[in-house]
């Protein structure tokens, strides 16, 4: 069978083929795929002149590409991190394009001969427990939007999860009214599929139980305005709407990840263990959860405060206890 070698096909394949079926990877890591390619491909046909759909794979050279990576960082002002992040998709596809096609290893090498930037990592911004308590309390609970609003707000502290998880949250995923002892919960899908459940403060309870009384079993849990499912950018716009409501919060940069920040630390303030903490927020490796062992001052205060070593005494008091020798010469 004879490979394509214009450069459409193989995109195609890649991402709604081998994204999906070969390697079950998350909807949002084909999107990101998607965007990557998205901008790599007009630059590549404006530098060979050349249309998109005549664009062949050996188009896509190893400086090309990293002419693309400068473009992002010096004329759209991408981060390092996106920079990175473009690189790791288009490695990808050069694997799996030679992977279909040996003729194409040795273009596959320059392409993923390219090395990722070191970037400076990025300082972790979180909300105090009184900013939190601050920004909750801005909706409005009089009115049906703003008791929306409030649920939201407070379900992204209670569990730490992410935009996607919230956004995706269903009725099903409820366990509200437990008996005895045993807590409410809340079913997260998290990144590639992963699952895990998250307790609900009795607080949360009442308040999501409210909001989705009457309703079936596949409804979305947060509607918006237009009875909708709320979208990512709109958690966004309504923390950074509430955000600016808040004095405290006054030329701070305040976004839903920050809520998740303030979970974690708000967790680790009160002596969970960052194993349990690792769980709470879904991540796979302990590794990521230690960051937060790094931003809260007020516990490297108090740590420092236990190790403060007393005053050193005076003098060199082995020399001046004289009866010590001749103990030990007694013996």
């Amino acid at each position: 069978m004879n490979e394509p070698r214009t450069l459409g096909p193989w995109l195609r394949r890649f991402l709604a083929e081998h994204i999906v079926t070969e390697r079950n990877l998350a909807r949002n890591t084909q999107l990101s795929y998607r965007d990557t390619f998205v901008l790599l491909i007009p630059f590549v046909s404006a530098r060979v002149r050349k249309p998109v759909e005549r664009l062949t794979v050996d188009d896509l050279t190893s400086r090309r590409v990293l002419e693309f990576l400068a473009h992002l960082e010096d004329e759209r002002g991408c981060s390092v991190q996106t920079r990175n992040l473009r690189l790791s998709a288009i490695r990808a596809f050069a694997r799996f394009v030679a992977s279909r096609n040996p003729a194409h290893l040795e273009w596959s090498a320059s392409i993923r001969a390219i090395t990722v930037k070191k970037a400076a990592p990025r300082p972790i911004g979180w909300l105090t427990s009184t900013e939190m308590k601050a920004l909750i309390d801005v909706p409005d609970r009089r009115t049906p939007r703003g008791r929306v609003e409030h649920a939201l707000l407070l379900f992204l502290l209670n569990s730490g999860a992410r935009v996607s998880e919230a956004t995706a949250l269903v009725v099903r995923d409820l366990e509200l009214g437990g008996c005895g002892d045993r807590h409410a919960l809340v079913t997260l899908r998290g990144k590639g599929g992963k699952r895990r459940q998250c307790p609900l403060w009795p607080w949360t309870e009442g308040v999501l139980a409210e909001l989705v009384n009457g309703r079936s079993a596949n409804d979305a849990v947060f509607l918006s305005r237009y009875q909708r499912p709320y979208t990512r950018f709109g958690v966004y716009r309504l923390v950074e709407r509430c955000a600016a409501r808040v004095p405290e919060l006054e030329g701070k940069t305040v976004t839903p990840h920050m809520i998740r920040h303030a979970s974690a630390c708000g967790l680790l303030q009160n002596k969970v263990d960052l194993n349990t903490i690792r769980a709470w927020l879904g991540h796979v490796s302990l590794d990521t959860t230690n960051i937060y062992a790094e931003i809260d001052l007020e516990m490297k205060a108090r740590a420092m405060a236990l190790c403060d070593a007393a005053e050193p005494g005076q003098g060199r008091p082995w020399k001046e206890d004289k009866g010590l020798m001749a103990f030990l010469d007694s013996l």
